[in-house]
């Protein structure tokens, strides 16, 4: 209850509510927020959560500044963040003693017993005015200082004995995602925000990097990027993170030497940047350079004569072809050659038993076994390639809490939205560190007072309900819009019925303060990362919310009769559905998944059913023909590849009809077809396919005419991997390819559009 006490308290607040409730419910949520505040003056908010955190009987006032013990016996980067804590003692009394270290020094031999001998651990004691933080090694110390920073925001600090380690030796983020890559700047404002929630791992490797993947992988950087590199590796190791270079050569490599010399020149010159941990990707792509036995003579090759071979340099980390278990060879050969062959000390990737899900602990007894190693978990949340027009921004749950002992690594793969997905980062950081003390929602809210403290109330509405991916090819959903569902379903369940519901008055409110959230979001002066990511969301978002009170108008309208009232409602609402379509046309139209999504799960389809129900109800007791079609794009999509039937599809500029682009190797099984349709026969002007390939002699595309006749079109090449059918504004009903092959086909499906003549 308590992650919902500053929403729930605003929704109650609202005239609406019955005047007993509200005070009941504002002297209860009072008592609730003043039992918050007393904890947390007694436990300082810590994350991730310690793994033993023992507080006390006295707190103290902040010291004004540090007498400073063991900075000579400490290395330069715990030495520089210890002194930048508080001043060094001058003419103030109001001085503390500090005292850093690990396990070794001089300095901290006291508590030598005390420190967890853990890699990466750390011992804090806070005791009479003075603070002991020693490590069981440099990291350890490191993030003993970074626990110390958190408690220091205080206004009072408690007497407190932590000892603490991680669960999981490789923790943080690979930059694995299709789209843009993050800038200079932003690399390295995360990356500090990476060390300080104690992850020490970053991956780069965004698709959409040349010089990482093809076509220029073999070529160094340009020397602007290769500073931004080297400066991106240094402020890394400044922050306690290793900064893995990964390069990804599958799509063209060839498998001779002057290819493996390339790569290990590649890495060389990366070495020359600063670069000390490496990888290489073997993900989504097809052909020779999937073969597993050259792909392990490669990486062994790397790793005797490039890995070994530097004294400064991590285990090399490689992510397979095959990297989740619905894409294994049932055979198990790929994989066994992989765990079999592939040197010990070399990790291995892998994203669970989909593309994109969650984790338990018997899919890492499966995968281990396979690959005989410990797997390295690459978590696809909160990315959102595959969804462009939605955000994930709601809590991190599903991952068992029984696999540390099972991982070598977990890794999260962001949004490009780098500022907006440090939600789901912090979250991750913590339940990675003590995965059986995570509590999913807690982590969730403090995330979001972390992000945006001024308001995080209006951040912490508009996330609820930006939570869940939609429809998707991987068929992963979340939980969106939790705590207003039961009064969600309650009111619509009513209505239908022609029942009365006493939930109306939340429901109500709870789209009142998305349009207030919305505008305190679009006005937020505090987080302008944030704000500059998410403005294009906040009017749709408002648009919801207005959408949401209208209905709960209209539905007010008709329970008393007042058709006057109705009408208007109802026209007002109508705009308000057009300016949402065209404003979801408009916005966002560069992403592979155009358009912008809000509330899409819970929200806006109570909105449609109770509008349609009620507009029904009025034309069946009136007479009236009042519109009640909510979709302006009329457009189905079937297909029997599994790939494809799920695929989004998207009007543009009311004349270009398109079928969301597929990231990953398309399997287009044998006399396999996909749909589109029409819901009428429509002029149509040209079709276009880029499957990522030169030669498209085993599809075969067909047209339903206008009689419903299907007719064979022909689909010559306009350039490249590009092919294009001129249709000539003949009336179609549907289109229809087909793989007549005899054999599944392997290809990208970059784009894939129909053109159709304006209506209008």
């Amino acid at each position: 209850m308590a992650i919902y006490s500053f929403v729930d308290n605003f929704a109650h607040c609202k005239e609406q509510v019955k005047k007993d409730k509200m005070k009941r419910a504002i002297l209860t949520w009072s008592a609730l927020l003043f039992c918050s505040t007393c904890i947390w003056a007694q436990n300082p908010l810590i994350s991730p959560t310690p793994q033993q955190y023992i507080t006390g009987e006295r707190s103290y006032s902040l010291p004004e500044s540090f007498l400073f013990n063991g900075l000579n016996e400490t290395d330069s980067i715990n030495r520089s963040i210890a002194q930048n804590l508080l001043p060094q003692k001058g003419e103030s009394k109001k001085y503390w003693r500090l005292t850093i270290g690990e396990r070794g020094d001089r300095s901290v031999r006291s508590v030598t017993n005390k420190i967890p001998k853990k890699a990466e651990g750390y011992y804090l004691r806070i005791k009479d005015k003075e603070i002991m933080v020693a490590g069981n090694d440099e990291r350890g110390t490191l993030y003993g200082l970074h626990t110390l920073q958190q408690i220091l925001k205080q206004k009072e600090i408690p007497a407190l004995e932590i000892t603490d380690y991680p669960d999981v030796p490789v923790r943080g983020i690979v930059e694995g995602y299709y789209g843009t890559p993050m800038d200079f700047p932003t690399h390295l404002r995360m990356l500090k925000y990476y060390g300080m929630n104690k992850m020490n791992a970053y991956l780069y490797g965004p698709k959409d990097d040349p010089y990482h993947s093809s076509p220029n992988w073999r070529k160094p950087y340009p020397k602007k990027e290769a500073d931004e590199i080297r400066e991106m590796a240094r402020v890394a190791k400044e922050n306690g993170i290793d900064f893995v270079w990964a390069i990804h050569p599958g799509k063209d490599i060839r498998w001779n030497e002057a290819d493996r010399d390339s790569v290990v020149q590649k890495f060389e010159s990366m070495y020359q940047l600063g670069v000390r941990a490496f990888a290489v990707f073997f993900d989504d792509i097809s052909g020779e350079g999937a073969k597993a036995e050259k792909q392990v003579e490669l990486l062994n090759y790397i790793d005797d004569h490039f890995i070994h071979a530097k004294k400064d340099v991590k285990p090399l980390i490689m992510c397979p072809t095959e990297y989740n278990k619905s894409w294994a060879d049932p055979n198990g050969s790929y994989l066994s050659t992989l765990g079999e062959k592939l040197n010990q000390d070399i990790s291995i990737m892998w994203t669970g038993n989909s593309v994109i899900c969650n984790i338990q602990s018997e899919d890492m007894d499966w995968i281990n076994e396979q690959i005989k190693r410990k797997a390295f978990i690459w978590w696809n949340f909160p990315v959102n390639d595959y969804v462009m027009d939605h955000l994930l921004m709601g809590p991190v749950y599903g991952n068992s809490k029984e696999i540390a002992d099972k991982l070598f690594g977990f890794v999260s793969n962001p949004m490009e939205y780098a500022e907006a997905s440090k939600i789901a980062i912090y979250s991750i950081a913590d339940y990675v560190w003590n995965m059986k003390a995570f509590d999913s929602d807690k982590s969730w809210d403090n995330s979001i007072k972390d992000l945006l403290p001024s308001n995080a109330d209006a951040l912490r509405l508009f996330s609820e309900h930006n939570s869940d991916a939609g429809p998707n090819v991987h068929l992963f959903s979340r939980d969106e819009s939790v705590r207003i569902q039961p009064a969600i379903n309650d009111v619509l369940s009513n209505a239908l019925n022609n029942a009365v519901s006493f939930k109306e008055g939340a429901v109500l409110a709870e789209f009142e303060n998305i349009i207030d959230a919305a505008d305190i979001l679009m006005a937020d002066q505090e987080n302008p990362y944030l704000k500059k990511e998410l403005l294009k969301w906040y009017p749709q978002f408002k648009l919801l919310g207005e959408m949401g009170v209208e209905v709960m108008h209209l539905y007010k309208a008709w329970q008393d009769q007042y058709q006057d009232a109705f009408l208007k409602s109802y026209r007002h609402l109508r705009a308000l559905q057009y300016l949402s379509y065209k404003y979801d046309q408009k916005t966002n139209t560069e992403a592979s998944q155009p358009g912008i999504k809000t509330g899409s799960k819970v929200l806006r389809p109570f909105v449609d059913k109770l509008f349609t129900h009620l507009v029904n109800e009025y034309n069946h007791r009136f007479g009236a023909t009042l519109a009640t079609s909510l979709n302006y794009s009329h457009f189905k999509l079937e297909s029997d590849v599994e790939q494809l039937k799920n695929l989004a599809v998207t009007l543009r500029n009311e004349t270009k009809v398109s079928i969301s682009a597929l990231n990953e190797v398309l399997k287009w099984k044998e006399n396999g077809s996909m749909t589109l349709s029409l819901e009428e026969a429509t002029p149509a002007v040209e079709f276009r396919i880029d499957l990522g390939t030169t030669t498209l002699d085993w599809i075969k595309l067909e047209i339903q005419k206008e009689d419903g006749e299907w007719e064979t079109a022909e689909l010559p090449q306009l350039w490249s991997t590009v092919y294009r059918s001129k249709l000539n504004e003949t009336k179609i009903k549907a289109i229809r390819l087909s793989n007549i092959s005899g054999k599944q086909q392997e290809c990208y499906l970059k784009n894939c559009y129909l053109m159709i003549k304006n209506k209008g």
